[in-house]
């Protein structure tokens, strides 16, 4: 809820207490109040196993978070240990096992993202860049290993650290390549830097993993290049035909727009509360619930968890665009290709 990943850590947070207030105004779990301890990793490992000392030293029941792959593969062996029940927000598959998840998986993303570069885009010379944390240069390297089984191999690959701020030099080993598409695979701001001094560059189509989704790619990238870019993502929570709800008491409580995550973390409280209630008060009792949730309606969709992985079975992975706004809209030529039920509203 600090640093560069703040706004996103932010809307989780939110979208965890809107959960727990409804919970708590009906009534609690089996009469039980819930209480929300939040914790700042700073979207770092350290932070993480910081936040982790702290929630165990709370003798919290069972965690929610974090988002971060890194972070999780820090602090997630710690919860696990400790026999808390899990409900992550990671999506790398080097954090498969330690608890649910409500949001899709590396291994759910790459295959949606090389059919939109191979097929709709028809990139025949993609160009690969990443930064080194987890999650993104787990899905470059999935992207990549599809790419090539689908006979349109990366031309180049460079990579860049989490922490850097300027892309010209790393981008300018791409030009002899020649790409007509570059594939970005990084966080908010950085990403958006990169699609900019790509746009300079002339280094063919913008595509970028859902990392980037949010405002801060939109900032980054500036809105003219933001709309040049196709984005995977996840829906936002106006375009969630079951969060019309969540959407207005969100707006109502703390006065800004929902972001792009807060429905999931709103949707892992609510899998949770529902194993407590199935299980009661028991933490081993409430894993072995966690993990074979079944057909969970949430406003994010239907929820099935899958043992021993515990991943989500359903995958909320789409093809984005940047309205004039700068707003992420479901492509609709996508949508009706794939039956995505679009609100009626969109």
């Amino acid at each position: 809820m600090t640093g560069t990943q703040s706004a996103t850590g932010i809307d989780m947070a939110r979208g965890a207490q809107l959960a727990v207030d409804q919970i708590n105004s009906a009534g609690g779990v089996d009469g039980v109040k819930l209480t929300l301890l939040r914790e700042d990793d700073s979207a770092t490992a350290q932070g993480g196993l910081r936040a982790a000392r702290s929630v165990l030293a709370a003798q919290a029941f069972a965690v929610v978070g974090p988002f971060n792959s890194s972070v999780g593969i820090a602090n997630l062996p710690l919860y696990k240990r400790a026999g808390l029940p899990i409900v992550r927000l990671t999506s790398s598959v080097k954090t498969e096992g330690f608890g649910a998840t409500t949001q899709p998986m590396d291994s759910q993303v790459a295959p949606v993202e090389v059919q939109e570069i191979t097929q709709v885009l028809g990139a025949k010379r993609p160009a690969i860049l990443y930064d080194t944390s987890t999650y993104t240069a787990g899905i470059a390297a999935q992207v990549a290993a599809g790419l090539k089984k689908a006979r349109d191999p990366a031309v180049a690959t460079v990579r860049v650290s989490s922490t850097q701020a300027t892309f010209g030099r790393a981008l300018r080993k791409l030009v002899a390549s020649r790409p007509d598409l570059l594939y970005i695979a990084a966080y908010g701001t950085q990403a958006g830097r990169v699609a900019l001094a790509a746009s300079q560059l002339k280094l063919g189509t913008c595509f970028v993993d859902l990392a980037a989704q949010g405002s801060d790619f939109v900032s980054g990238a500036t809105q003219p290049v933001a709309e040049r870019c196709v984005s995977s993502g996840v829906p936002s929570a106006q375009q969630f035909a079951g969060a019309g709800q969540y959407v207005s008491t969100f707006e109502a409580k703390f006065h800004a727009n929902p972001g792009t995550w807060g429905t999931f973390t709103y949707d892992s409280v609510q899998i949770l509360a529902s194993a407590i209630k199935q299980s009661g008060w028991q933490q081993k009792a409430v894993v072995a619930t966690l993990d074979h949730t079944a057909n969970f309606q949430g406003i994010t969709g239907p929820i099935t968890i899958a043992p021993p992985t515990g991943n989500r079975v359903q995958s909320t992975v789409v093809i984005l665009n940047v309205d004039a706004s700068g707003n992420y809209v479901i492509d609709p030529t996508w949508a009706k290709a794939v039956k995505f039920p679009l609100p009626a509203s969109s």
